[in-house]
C-alpha cells in the first residue's frame, strides 16, 4: 500500500487545484487562497513520502506535473482572469491573457521533467512559486482598497504582470535555492522570513486571509530579491 501514498496526496493536490479553479469563477478569492495552501501542503508532502518511502515511480512523476499544471498553472490565471472581469467587465480581450501563465507552466513543467541540470538549484521561477506570488497578490488587492487594489485594477498591469511571468517560468534564469545552502545561512533565512511574517500579522488588522495572502507574498518577493541578489547570471 505504501507505494501508492505519495501518488494519493499528488491526487488530492489536483483536486484542491480544481477547487480552487471553481472558486475563483465564483470571485471567492479568499477559498482559492484556502486550496492553493492545501495544494503547496500536498505537493511538498507527495515528494516527501515518495522520499521516505522509496515510492518512486515514473507514473508519479507525470501525474506530478498534470497535479501542479491545476494547482500552480491554471489557478492563478483563473484568479487573474476573474479579477480582471471584475475590473473592466467593458475589454472582453485582454481578460484571455492570464491564460499564457498556464501555457508557460506546462511548457515548464515538461522540460523540468527531462532536464538533469535542475537537480540543486532551479532554472527559471518554479511553478509553485509562481503561484505563491499571484494568487496571493489577486487576493490581497481584491479584498483591500490601497494601492496594490488600485494597481491591479488598471487596464494593462495585468496583462503586463502575465507576460512578465510567463518569461521567469520558461526563462534558464538560475534562481536561489536551499538545496545548496550551509545550516547557518539557512538558519539567517527561515529566521527572517520568521520575522517578516510576525511583522506582517503584528501591523495588519483585517480578516485573516488578508493577513495571509500578503505575508505569503512578502515571503517570496524576499525570495525573488534574494535570488538577484546571490546569484550571478550566467
Amino acid at each position: 500500500m505504501k507505494k501508492h501514498i505519495p501518488n494519493t496526496l499528488t491526487l488530492c493536490n489536483l483536486l484542491s487545484g480544481c477547487a480552487g479553479v471553481v472558486f475563483a469563477t465564483r470571485g471567492n478569492f479568499s477559498a482559492v487562497l484556502v486550496c492553493l495552501i492545501f495544494s503547496e501542503l500536498f505537493d511538498f508532502f507527495d515528494g516527501f513520502s515518495a522520499r521516505a518511502l522509496g515510492a518512486y515511480s515514473d507514473i508519479g512523476k507525470e501525474l506530478d506535473s498534470l497535479a501542479d499544471l491545476v494547482s500552480f498553472g491554471l489557478c492563478p490565471s483563473m484568479c487573474l482572469f476573474a479579477w480582471y472581469g471584475i475590473a473592466h467587465p467593458e475589454i472582453p480581450l485582454l481578460r484571455w491573457f492570464p491564460f499564457l501563465i498556464t501555457a508557460a507552466s506546462a511548457l515548464r513543467l515538461a522540460k523540468f521533467n527531462i532536464d538533469t541540470r535542475q537537480t540543486s538549484s532551479f532554472l527559471g521561477l518554479a511553478t509553485s512559486g509562481c503561484a505563491l506570488l499571484l494568487t496571493p497578490l489577486a487576493v490581497y488587492s481584491f479584498y483591500t482598497e490601497g494601492f496594490l487594489h488600485i494597481l491591479m485594477g488598471t487596464v494593462w498591469f495585468i496583462p503586463v504582470l502575465t507576460l512578465v511571468f510567463s518569461f521567469l517560468l520558461v526563462c534558464e534564469f538560475p534562481m536561489f535555492s536551499l538545496k545548496k545552502m550551509t545550516g547557518v545561512l539557512k538558519a539567517f533565512i527561515v529566521g527572517s522570513v520568521v520575522l517578516v511574517i510576525a511583522c506582517v500579522i503584528r501591523e495588519i488588522k483585517g480578516p485573516w486571509y488578508v493577513t495571509v495572502s500578503l505575508s505569503i507574498f512578502l515571503i517570496l518577493v524576499y525570495y525573488l530579491v534574494l535570488n538577484l541578489a546571490t546569484l550571478k547570471r550566467k
